[in-house]
């Protein structure tokens, strides 16, 4: 710890760190309420007219099937030869493939801005609900503060493109089951237990409880 008569703040303890049992449930909680927005966002966003495109391209995908089935009857094989080789049906599942996943976008932009922008912002220990939960709070460690809301916002956004596009894009709904584990084996590679997006915004977690201590002490010197 400095000393508090140069007028720096004091560094984080060594168990400063939470534990990862913490860290476990505080961010599987969070997968589980943004899994269950992202199912309800995208439910009502593909029965609004934002899916009408969508729609659209999967009745054309659908009306170019029907008519390959009643030419070659039940010869699945030449159906999808015949499907292959049709461009017009692989420009239209390509578009309606493309519709779909902008529309899960929006769900799942909605869905963790909720969890992992909104709920920070609003709340004085810029916690997400899972790590209010658990008594785990962002960090600046650098400057011995809370994390600021730009640092949220930064977050948030890696989190959404690294952890969430990305990933959705080959993976689909495995995505809320693969990140969760690929979390953990990057917290186990540093010691402060840092995920790439936490690294990338300069965010440490700390216990609540550490925080506390350190910014009484930093009133008492002041």
């Amino acid at each position: 710890m400095k000393n508090g008569t140069t007028g720096a703040k004091p560094d984080l303890q060594p168990n400063s760190k939470p534990y990862l049992l913490k860290r476990i449930i505080s961010d599987g909680f969070d997968t589980v309420l943004i899994f269950m927005l992202f199912m309800l966002f995208s439910a009502l966003i593909f029965n609004s007219p934002l899916a009408d495109a969508y729609n659209a391209h999967r009745e054309n995908c659908k009306a170019a099937q029907d008519a390959a089935a009643q030419e070659y009857g039940e010869d699945m094989e030449k159906i999808s030869e015949a499907l292959k080789k049709d461009a017009y049906y692989g420009d239209e599942q390509f578009a309606a493939n493309l519709n779909g996943y902008v529309l899960k976008l929006l769900a799942g932009f909605a869905a963790e801005a909720a969890v992992l922008l909104i709920v920070p912002l609003i709340s004085a220990n810029r916690g997400t609900p899972g790590k209010l939960m658990t008594g785990i709070i962002p960090f600046n460690e650098k400057k011995q503060v809370k994390a600021p809301a730009s640092a949220i916002a930064a977050r948030f956004a890696f989190v959404f493109i690294i952890e969430g596009a990305l990933p959705y894009l080959l993976a689909g709904i495995l995505t809320f089951l693969l990140i969760p584990v690929i979390r953990f084996t990057e917290m186990l590679l540093n010691k402060n237990n840092r995920t790439i997006c936490d690294a990338l915004t300069g965010i440490t977690l700390i216990e609540k409880l550490s925080y506390d201590g350190i910014d009484k002490k930093t009133e008492e010197k002041s």
